[in-house]
């Protein structure tokens, strides 16, 4: 994979992530309907550990930037965005339950360390994985 490439699907999936980011703040005001895991483990694949880093940072940034009230939450999960990347990069497609699994376990982990576990954070644990794995079934059918 080249370099271009590279940019063209951290683009890509920053243009979306702002887009759903937009969409669900205006009309459900809701977190979980991200890019945050897929992307960041999708990168952890195609393209190595350290491009799989900065896309996880680059979502991270902009996510915080348009959730300023959660900021310091949606920062904190960094260690899931990392485990995201490197068990996509060792483990491949075929990881994908495990490594949604283990990205949720840390972000839970997270949220009881810092006080944000509560009804709203299950309900996104809820709403995210199951978005994560709708997309990752439509990646699957579209092969």
């Amino acid at each position: 994979m080249t370099v271009m490439h590279f940019i063209i699907f951290m683009l890509l999936f920053l243009g979306l992530d702002i887009a759903l980011n937009l969409l669900t703040k205006k009309l459900i005001k809701f977190l979980g309907i991200d890019f945050l895991f897929l992307a960041s483990w999708l990168a952890g694949i195609n393209y190595g550990i350290i491009p799989g880093i900065v896309v996880a940072t680059v979502l991270l940034a902009e996510h915080s930037l348009l959730h300023p009230s959660k900021s310091q939450f949606i920062l904190f999960s960094f260690p899931a965005q990392l485990i995201a990347v490197l068990l996509g990069y060792f483990l491949g497609m075929n990881g994908f339950g495990i490594s949604l699994v283990a990205y949720q376990i840390v972000n839970t982990g997270i949220m009881f360390a810092t006080g944000g576990f509560g009804p709203l954070f299950v309900a996104f644990l809820v709403v995210n994985s199951l978005f994560n794995v709708i997309v990752y079934r439509v990646l699957l059918a579209v092969g």
